[in-house]
């Protein structure tokens, strides 16, 4: 992973009206291996990876790493937001030298459907749009992937482009803290 740039990490707790974005700790361990093991939140993402495989290979502070944040609902992870640079090598770029940051997101089924998504993904770009002042940030979804789409539109990404990867049509928007407006 190329990293997100000159920014501290990790940066001090967000708060948002619910939730907390925090550094990873080994209390979120099982919860982590419950994202990553969850046929639901994998559908459009390759399929679930195998439990056993997960117990064996999730450290014991799953995730910790610069550009993830867990997303912290009462005390227990629900979700992980993650910023990084996207690989040179994939579709979609919205610069000349590609490497923007990219946003993406994994939340537990139970968490579905209740704008914790949208709060704590505002919360992160609100943190990069500080942290690097005027850069884009990107994301992409299959097109299939209708609760991903309606966030990309909540959160104020503006389609680019679409093109085939993994054998599914992908999204491609970008977003731009000068283009929106709070």
């Amino acid at each position: 992973m190329t990293e997100l740039g000159p920014v501290a990490w990790p940066p001090a707790p967000i708060r948002t009206e619910r939730l907390v974005l925090r550094e990873s700790e080994a209390r979120d361990r099982a919860a982590f291996i419950e994202l990553l093991a969850s046929p639901e939140v994998h559908t459009y993402l390759g399929g679930p990876r195998p439990r056993d495989e997960l117990e064996r290979a999730v450290p014991e502070i799953p995730g910790r790493r610069r550009g993830i944040f867990v997303i912290d609902l009462d005390g227990a992870l629900i979700g992980l937001i993650e910023l990084k640079r996207r690989d040179a090598e994939r579709p979609g770029h919205v610069r000349p030298d590609a490497g923007e940051a990219e946003l993406g997101y994994l939340f537990l089924p139970e968490a579905w459907g209740r704008g914790y998504a949208a709060e704590a993904c505002a919360a992160a770009l609100g943190w990069f749009a500080d942290a690097l002042p005027g850069e884009p940030v990107v994301l992409c979804t299959q097109t299939a992937n209708d609760r991903s789409m309606r966030l990309a539109a909540k959160l104020g990404f503006t389609e680019v482009e679409r093109f085939e990867e993994w054998g599914a049509e992908q999204w491609f928007g970008v977003w731009s803290p000068v283009m929106v407006s709070g």
